[in-house]
């Protein structure tokens, strides 16, 4: 398979005992082996190859499970440079085994004994470590940290790296890379000095629909396909969340200065559930919309080979091409133009500053308000829904305790048993309307909490260019430096500057636009579904009436 090196089969394995982390249901009617969190069982084949152990628990039932969802028990410590051949990905992403079946966030898998051999490793180019330092790559055995997933994304060490090394490189001139015109992105000044993007092309919306479950070897493998479809073309398009994944690293190496959206969180278990599919496919329409508004990312190369193209073929060119785009990060700054004029630097400072200040206090606000929504919904399906069922109970025994009088009995006790019965609709109403309010809800405000936690990263690569532009003005009124290179340095500086501005109006348009569209929504729902509960109500009291 390329780009995925599969354990070559040997004569004798040596047995090993894991530890399982996660709870994970095997797929009905497969081989599939059920583990359960902290249960200890035992490898008998670590080669079985696309991520997958053949084991057996302590009950002496056998089957497979997924590596990654369980840790080697060792005693002593493990050998240094490990790390299993599945890591290495030299190859082709389309292909890649690692996916939305093994839904772990930011973890590597169980690494097999045979592997643990091995010295001479080659790094993924997604992971941390750049090709080009020399480095020890301690074991890596009990790798799945005990922490929670993440529910916001972050940058990865490698661009946080690449920022570092590649932004004086910019601000000095010294890599001054040739945009093809399809890259190049336009900032223009409107009123008050401010700055905003300049489109290119028509808008346009793409729709995420019908996911389905799909399998590849004879079952074993089982996974949910998206279909998307822009407006543009309508040519629909099948994508699965690990290609979703592909596409948000590249997005964020290459658009360092504009925070990239959140994707759905990984799930771990209950992937193949109904419900979660379908939350899974509106949060990925947030995702998608969000790209498509937005007046960079909409027009990036490699997002619009992700929505178009229908080619296997065409895919993994275009993927590889993708990989090796040298025009990203900090050197993508030579992509933008603008306005000749010098800005304002004090004016700026004073801005970003009162922006950041914004940011600071924006973010645990929207952390908590996301925080409400999930209460509210998991109140509304559980702890509603339950009281309301208890009113109902408590309505329908009366009536019926009512039967045993008979002057009691008719309307008196047929008005209480609808009564019960309005009750128990009421708290089915509840169950129902989350997704209806606080879900939808609760999914726009996973996208902004997302941009708002990427804010900072993009406000430090302009602050670190100020104070470059202010080591330069001292060496400048030292007589250290030609006065024109700090001209030029400062025109650098402004680059950056004009993208933030113009990123931070973009902000503003979302909240002002769409966040009230999201809210007018959300208040209508809220009124349909009161008024429901209304209509039940006044339907059983209509049954009092003499």
């Amino acid at each position: 398979m390329e780009g995925h090196q599969v354990c070559k089969p040997i004569e004798k394995t040596k047995m090993n005992d894991v530890r399982a982390l996660y709870d994970f249901t095997g797929e009905p009617g497969t081989a599939e082996l059920s583990i359960t969190a902290g249960e200890v069982l035992t490898v008998m084949r670590d080669n079985v190859g696309d991520g997958w152990c053949e084991g057996f628990n302590q009950n002496g039932k056998s089957g497979l499970f997924p590596a990654a969802y369980v840790q080697i028990v060792e005693t002593t410590a493990s050998a240094p440079n490990a790390m299993t051949s599945s890591q290495q990905s030299s190859g082709d992403y389309w292909d890649d085994d690692w996916d939305d079946d093994s839904e772990v966030g930011q973890t590597q898998a169980y690494v097999p004994q045979q592997q643990q051999q091995q010295n001479m490793i080659q790094l993924p180019q997604h992971h941390s470590v750049d090709y080009a330092d020399s480095v020890s790559i301690q074991a890596i055995h009990s790798v799945i940290p005990e922490r929670p997933i993440p529910s916001i994304p972050k940058k990865n060490n490698k661009f946080s790296t690449l920022i570092k090394s590649g932004e004086d490189s910019f601000l000095l001139g010294m890599r001054v890379a040739n945009v093809p015109e399809s890259e190049k992105i336009y900032i223009e000044e409107i009123e008050g000095g401010r700055c905003k993007w300049v489109p290119r092309g028509e808008s346009y919306n793409c729709v995420v629909t019908s996911p389905k479950k799909e399998s590849k070897l004879k079952g074993l493998k089982s996974f949910i396909v998206y279909q998307l479809t822009p407006t543009f073309n309508n040519i629909q398009v099948s994508r699965r969340y690990k290609h979703f994944d592909w596409l948000h690293e590249r997005l964020e190496e290459k658009y360092c200065f504009i925070p990239i959206p959140p994707l759905p969180d990984k799930q771990i278990s209950g992937r193949y559930e109904e419900q979660f599919i379908e939350h899974r496919r509106t949060q990925l329409q947030e995702f998608v919309d969000y790209v498509c508004r937005h007046p960079v990312l909409a027009r990036s190369r490699v997002w619009e080979h992700f929505i178009t193209c229908t080619d296997e073929k065409r895919w993994k060119a275009g993927k590889r091409q993708a990989e090796k785009d040298e025009l990203l990060g900090v050197n993508y700054f030579n992509a933008i133009h603008c306005p000749e004029t010098t800005l304002d630097a004090i004016k700026v400072e004073i801005q970003t500053d009162t922006f950041s200040r914004f940011i600071s206090g924006l973010d645990p606000v929207v952390k908590n308000f996301m925080a409400m929504a999930v209460d509210q919904t998991k109140k509304s399906q559980v702890l509603y829904k339950r009281e309301f069922q208890k009113i109902s109970q408590s309505f329908s025994t009366l009536s019926h305790a009512l039967e045993g009088d008979e002057s009691s009995r008719g309307k008196l006790t047929y008005a209480l048993k609808v009564t019960g019965d309005a009750y128990n609709d009421i708290g089915k109403l509840y169950e129902e309307q989350p997704k209806f309010d606080w879900e939808p809800l609760a999914d726009k405000f996973h996208i902004y909490r997302g941009i708002i936690s990427s804010f900072p990263d993009v406000i430090s690569i302009h602050k670190t260019a100020v104070q470059k532009r202010k080591d330069y003005e001292r060496l400048v009124n030292e007589h250290k430096m030609e006065p024109q290179q700090l001209r030029d340095l400062s025109h650098r500086t402004d680059v950056i500057a004009r993208a933030l501005l113009a990123e931070e109006m973009h902000l503003q348009t979302e909240q002002e636009i769409h966040l009230t569209r999201a809210m007018k929504s959300h208040l209508i729902e809220q009124i349909t579904f009161y008024q429901k509960i209304v209509d039940k109500l006044r339907e059983a009291l209509i049954t009092y009436e003499i």
